[in-house]
């Protein structure tokens, strides 16, 4: 009876009173959490509007003082070259800076008097400096404005030279009309030799006024002395003739010419000294005075206007920080008022269900336990003990073991077992997730795509156990640069693709190139020292495409042009499309042709003429393809595609067995000719290219003398144990080296001379203007000098007319070709050149 009254009586159950406890507590908490809450809104809203003003004008102030250092680096670079890229490039971050501290004037209203004035005052400045590098870059047009010697120079100096020429002319054309035998008389040779003592002053003059703008003192002290020492000269050449005019051995004019020459020497060299006085007084760039006096002043005001306009926002936004703690404040103290009732209602909902829920289930589980088999004859006792734990935690034991089962399966369908990175499934499930939530946001993401280079290198040389420890190596490299929204893949083989979300084009550039560092260190594997580069393509969300398969494609394309053109990374461009589809097309052709299917990819041949015997030593082999639909392509689009899509071994092996058969029919035919045969950087990676050019030179009968190979400075550099090891063993078969394009690349003599190299040829740029450039000439006179020092020959290219060809000679150059000799031609051409009757001595 007790129980069942119990039951029906409401006021004693459980539910009763934790519906009761609950109303009150729950009043209680609703009451005060409103309180509090309309009063956190208040001061919260408040404050957000002062925060976010904050965060907008501080943004604003970063932006505009990077604009300006942009500037100001772009300036000191227009100072030491003054290209018009620099000029654009200083407007454009000016212009960026008004545009960005327009948007201050927005937030005037919002803000204080003094951070408004603060910002007037910085717009006025800003204007200033622009006024001041404009009228800079305008000044800069005039060149005797930026060099106040020059002037000096060409209204001065220039007038006592040309009259002491045209003295001494007179001088000398008098004694020879007179004497008939000018180079028999004293006069004549000491007023030569005085001219000629003049020129070379001149000529040291020209090189100090070059150095003037240079780093190098001790050079511009050696052409002062030199100067001195040849005007010392001068002097003791007319002190002599002043003697012979004395003794009567001069006619009317020589005497004037006498006169007029002592004159103006003296008075060339007084100019001289005001103009190293002029150099002297630190006005010789007036330039860079003007930027001290008038541009840095303004700059100067531009930043502590930045920096006092960041104080006063900082004591500006402390006031607003120091309201919302007096909130948080009282916001705790409510708090933890709240938290002690809640806590007494935790104690007592514990009481009630501890004393009708949680002892009778926990005796209902141990009888459970214990008896299972007999469950239905169980009593449900009135109270039970705490086993209800033991429930709970076979249930979590369960739950867990499924749970990890599920995990590994995800796992293995997911990651590349290699590496652990996600494979190209999850990759794809990535890119779709992130190309969805840059629509959502309205921002942009990009895909990378990385493609290792000379890792089939490593593979066949070192095995693929090797291989695999290199990609899990750079694997963990990658994930090292990234951020945590950032996903790294392996697609598998040597391939490997990042997705970076909420990125845009500047900080794109920057990533590419912290993961473009990651292949610039070398894997070190046992005793190994391997170095393996990367080529990477780059598609951005939506610039690029706006679904997965898109993007992938699209950064497949750039990857496939940053590796043929040689460059760490390539962004795409719809051209890039473009030329893909044009280059498929030229690729299959040219697979035809080394097939030999047509016959328009040729070899023409262009002669090499010893400078002293006048003797034909050697034919270069230039390729030629003239295309049926494209016309013309140019030898370095072939290269650049072969060796992209692993063809290069193929051509090489066409070119090299064309022109070695070519030259065992000259030598058939009593023709004694060399043939020179150019190979690329990835030749020389090849340790079997020497093998297979002795079974060509056996298969032809062909003495290894006879051929020569040329390899470009950089294609040696590009891995120089390898190139030196397969270098060695051509030169110890009887090959001749040569370095071709010297002067163009990074490598110098001193290295050089440790490769069995026979000859350098110098690149035809410093060849066809040496007689117009006199730096051009410099370098292609040190350049034969030190080789002949080394032991080696030299070879100019690019003769195109008989100055050239004659002031190479004098400068001892072996041997030399270009247009002036002959231009390349085919094999039945050169033929007909080589035929005594016909080919001309044009040296």
């Amino acid at each position: 009876m007790k129980n069942n009254k119990l039951v029906n009586n409401p006021r004693s159950s459980l539910r009763f009173y934790y519906l009761l406890i609950a109303f009150v507590v729950a009043c209680l908490l609703i009451g005060g959490s409103t309180i509090a809450s309309l009063y956190v809104y208040h001061v919260s809203h408040k404050n957000a509007q002062a925060l976010q003003l904050e965060n907008s004008i501080s943004d604003t102030i970063v932006a505009v003082r990077n604009s300006i250092w942009q500037a100001d680096n772009a300036l000191n670079a227009m100072m030491h070259s003054p290209m018009q890229g620099y000029q654009r490039s200083i407007n454009n971050h000016l212009q960026e800076a008004e545009q960005k501290l327009r948007t201050l004037e927005d937030f005037k209203s919002y803000v204080t008097t003094e951070l408004a004035d603060l910002i007037n005052d910085l717009n006025e400045d800003i204007l200033e400096l622009r006024k001041a590098v404009h009228e800079l870059m305008e000044l800069r047009s005039d060149p005797n404005w930026i060099y106040p010697m020059l002037p000096y120079i060409s209204e001065t100096m220039v007038d006592s030279h040309e009259e002491f020429m045209t003295a001494a002319g007179l001088a000398l054309r008098e004694i020879e009309d007179s004497d008939g035998a000018k180079y028999l008389s004293p006069q004549y040779r000491l007023f030569d030799q005085t001219r000629d003592l003049w020129r070379d002053k001149i000529l040291a003059f020209r090189a100090m006024i070059l150095l003037f703008a240079g780093l190098n003192s001790q050079q511009l002290f050696t052409q002062e002395h030199n100067i001195t020492v040849l005007h010392k000269e001068i002097q003791a050449r007319l002190k002599e003739l002043e003697k012979a005019k004395k003794q009567g051995l001069m006619g009317l004019e020589s005497e004037v010419a006498l006169e007029t020459m002592q004159y103006h020497s003296d008075k060339w060299q007084k100019e001289l000294s005001q103009l190293l006085k002029l150099h002297n007084s630190n006005i010789w760039r007036a330039d860079l005075h003007f930027l001290r006096d008038k541009v840095r002043p303004h700059q100067s005001h531009v930043f502590e206007d930045l920096v006092l306009l960041e104080k006063g926002l900082s004591d500006w936004s402390s006031r607003h920080v120091s309201s919302v703690e007096q909130v948080a404040i009282k916001i705790n103290m409510e708090l933890w008022g709240l938290s002690g009732l809640a806590l007494g209602f935790v104690l007592l909902v514990y009481v009630l269900l501890n004393r009708s829920v949680l002892l009778p289930i926990s005796r209902i589980a141990e009888a459970i336990g214990t008896e299972g088999r007999n469950i239905e004859k169980l009593s449900l006792p009135e109270r039970g003990s705490r086993e209800i734990h033991t429930l709970i935690k076979a249930f979590n034991s369960m739950r867990r073991q499924l749970h990890k089962r599920q995990v590994a399966l995800e796992h293995q369908a997911l990651t590349d077992t290699l590496t652990g990175l996600p494979n190209r499934a999850l990759l794809e499930d990535r890119l779709d997730q992130a190309v969805h939530l840059a629509h959502r946001q309205d921002t942009e993401m990009a895909l990378l795509l990385l493609d290792l280079d000379r890792f089939k290198d490593i593979n066949d040389t070192l095995g693929h156990q090797v291989g695999d420890y290199v990609l899990q190596q750079i694997g963990q490299r990658l994930l090292d640069c990234m951020y945590e929204s950032d996903t790294v893949a392996r697609l598998g083989g040597d391939e490997f693709a990042i997705i970076t979300p909420d990125t845009n084009m500047a900080q794109l550039i920057d990533f590419v190139e912290v993961i473009s560092t990651v292949f610039k260190s070398v894997v070190e594997v046992d005793t190994h020292q391997l170095y393996v580069g990367a080529s990477i393509g780059v598609a951005v969300y939506p610039r690029h495409g706006d679904d997965v398969s898109t993007l992938i494609r699209h950064a497949d394309i750039a990857m496939y042009q940053a590796k043929r053109n040689n460059k760490s990374f390539v962004i795409y461009d719809q051209s890039l499309n473009d030329k893909s589809i044009g280059d498929l097309s030229l690729l299959a052709d040219l697979k035809a042709e080394l097939e030999g299917q047509s016959g328009q990819l040729q070899l023409h041949y262009q002669p090499q003429i010893d400078l002293f015997n006048r003797d034909v030593i050697r034919v270069e082999a230039l390729l030629r393809w003239k295309h049926p639909h494209h016309d013309f392509i140019s030898p370095e689009q072939i290269i650049q595609m072969t060796e992209y899509t692993g063809l290069i071994d193929d051509l090489s092996k066409w070119v090299l067995k064309t022109a070695i058969s070519d030259c065992a029919a000259w030598q058939r035919d009593n023709l004694d000719i060399k043939i020179s045969v150019n190979l690329s950087a990835m030749n020389l990676q090849d340790p079997k290219l020497p093998s297979h050019i002795q079974y060509l030179l056996n298969y032809y009968k062909l003495d290894a003398r006879k051929l020569t190979l040329e390899i470009t400075e950089s294609a040696v550099m590009n891995d120089p144990l390898r190139a030196r090891e397969v270098l060695q063993t051509l030169s110890t078969m009887g090959v001749e080296l040569v370095i071709d394009d010297y002067g163009t690349g990074f490598s110098s003599l001193a290295y050089l001379k440790l490769l069995p190299v026979n000859s350098l040829k110098i690149d035809k740029s410093f060849v066809i203007d040496m007689l117009e450039e006199e730096n051009d000439a410099i370098i292609v006179r040190s350049t034969i000098d030190l080789a002949h020092n080394l032991g080696l020959s030299v070879i100019a290219e690019g003769v195109e007319n008989q100055e050239v060809a004659r002031l190479l000679r004098q400068q001892k150059c072996d041997s030399a070709q270009g247009f002036y000799f002959a231009r390349p031609m085919v094999e039945s051409e050169l033929r007909e050149w080589l035929n005594p009757a016909i080919n001309k001595n044009v040296i």
